[in-house]
């Protein structure tokens, strides 16, 4: 049987979290809703912010998508150091958010 991974930091409201897989996407965590979490994007991965960052009229720019300020829901389990998961930045960064509400 596998073991289970846990993380060693309390996922709480106000706490910032970095994607492993969208390496430079950083989400802050607005409230907990039973097993998932409410979050906020603040940064864009380093993909989809590299095709952002290219004049409009650039032939390999694409049509990303700016996800900075959107809301997310994510089951709580993947706020752990697993491939697709999330690592722990720092628990004090709820002054990043204009969303931020008390819940």
């Amino acid at each position: 049987m596998p073991k289970k991974i846990n993380s060693i930091y309390v996922v709480t409201p106000g706490s910032l979290w970095a994607d492993q897989r969208a390496l430079d996407r950083t989400l802050l965590v607005e409230a907990i809703d039973g097993e998932h979490v409410i979050c906020t994007t603040l940064t864009n991965s380093r993909d989809v912010q590299r095709a952002l960052d290219l004049p409009v009229n650039d032939y390999f720019r694409g049509n990303p998508r700016d996800m900075r300020g959107t809301t997310s829901r994510i089951r709580l389990d993947r706020f752990r150091p697993i491939a697709n998961g999330f690592t722990f930045v720092t628990a004090t960064a709820a002054h990043l958010s204009a969303h931020r509400t008390t819940r």
